[in-house]
């Protein structure tokens, strides 16, 4: 039997979960690229003073959707798999840690394994993370085998996966010549710098898809920290610079996300699309909505596990 092992970044359900969920990944090194001590006191800080102001943003999306999504798309991938593969989730700062579920998938005798960090474009900051807490799982553990999924942006059925959401929203919208705007989340440009090719890896992967589709299409990115340290253009820049070109109707796609979170339901969803309308005046903008395991990506999931 073959394990397959979806990995997140996980979520939380309470205040207490957010913060735990706070500190945890503000400890990560591929977050914060300081020495043990200085992460450590920065994730004290960060978590103590983010995690109600936080809190009150996942409140505003109903909570975080990440958790059951990902639990969702484990009993999808399951079924279309079969007998022949046990599939399991972890998560990366939040329960079950990747560690406890790749203990409990070797303590069920699984010798082969394939790992799916359910990041498409891979960084540093993600899935170079994930690889990190999968090697330390797996030291010392002899006879097994090892297939992890480094990225899959380029997989046709990544591309169909998007092209498909993408055209049933313009046939619903009864869209007539849309801009498509790749949205991503930032990364700080010193892991650029570094050699991250995840820039690279959006840029890829939305001139696939919108030439698949026949679209005009940007890239921007969002959610970064320091404007001047990280990765852009930002999003709300390139709307108000389309804006001034008299684009009238635009389409956001959140590239980077295979399920909706913090930054599609909160960021995008209320802040940047009401200022897009409010302020700059463009009536016809809107984002294509992420479906919870949804048959496309089920089949990308399912060719990816099967691949050797």
């Amino acid at each position: 039997m073959t394990g397959v092992l979806l990995i997140n970044m996980g979520g939380a359900n309470s205040p207490k979960e957010l913060k735990v969920f706070l500190a945890r990944m503000f400890k990560d090194p591929f977050i914060l690229p300081f020495g043990k001590p200085g992460r450590s006191l920065l994730s004290f800080i960060i978590s103590n003073t983010r995690y109600k102001k936080s809190w009150k943003k996942y409140l505003a999306i109903g909570g975080s959707p990440i958790i059951e999504a990902t639990e969702q798309t484990q009993k999808s991938l399951q079924e279309k798999l079969g007998e022949n593969y046990l599939v399991d989730i972890a998560f990366s700062y939040s329960a079950p840690l990747i560690k406890d579920s790749i203990q409990s998938l070797l303590s069920m005798g699984i010798r082969q394994l394939t790992i799916i960090p359910l990041y498409p474009q891979a960084s540093f900051s993600t899935t170079d993370s994930v690889q990190s807490d999968v090697n330390a799982a797996l030291a010392g553990v002899n006879n097994i085998e090892v297939n992890f999924v480094r990225e899959f942006y380029d997989h046709p059925d990544f591309v169909n996966f998007w092209a498909k959401l993408i055209k049933d929203h313009i046939d619903q919208n009864q869209s007539v010549a849309p801009l498509l705007l790749f949205s991503a989340h930032s990364i700080p440009k010193a892991l650029v710098d570094k050699g991250d090719t995840y820039p690279q890896a959006i840029e890829a992967s939305a001139k696939a898809i919108a030439e698949s589709l026949d679209c005009q299409w940007w890239v921007a990115y969002q959610s970064g920290m320091k404007r001047s340290e990280w990765i852009g253009p930002d999003v709300n820049v390139v709307i108000k610079y389309l804006a001034l070109q008299a684009v009238s109707e635009i389409i956001i796609i959140p590239i980077s996300f295979v399920n909706e979170n913090l930054e599609t339901l909160y960021d995008i969803d209320q802040q940047i699309i009401p200022a897009a309308k409010d302020i700059l005046g463009i009536k016809n903008i809107s984002r294509v909505n992420i479906p919870v395991a949804d048959p496309e990506f089920i089949n990308l999931l399912c060719r990816l596990a099967q691949a050797k």
